[in-house]
């Protein structure tokens, strides 16, 4: 963390996969290791969401394995933002 100028304690963060287990990223390579933040509008729940969304999509057969893990480890929010459709909010009326 001190490396990367990351502040918080190591508990504010979860040691993510790049590419995850899932869409077969290395489980102990460094270079497929980093912190990520649990909080924040894009913290690591959301991250879980999108790798199973492309997990379930290379399972079905609707994308390859190599365009899911490209999109994962390029830029998951746009990647996110693309596939999950944000949940409609119902009127107070």
């Amino acid at each position: 963390m001190a490396e990367l100028g990351l502040a918080g304690k190591p508990s504010d963060y979860e040691e993510d996969h790049l590419i995850s287990l899932e869409l077969g990223g290395h489980p102990t390579d460094p270079k497929n290791l980093w912190p990520e933040p649990w909080e924040g509008e894009w913290g690591a729940r959301k991250k879980d969401v999108i790798e199973t969304y492309l997990h379930r999509q290379v399972c079905a057969g609707k994308i390859q394995l190599i365009e899911a893990q490209i999109w994962a480890s390029t830029d998951w929010i746009e990647t996110y933002k693309k596939f999950i459709k944000p949940k409609k909010k119902k009127n107070a009326y």
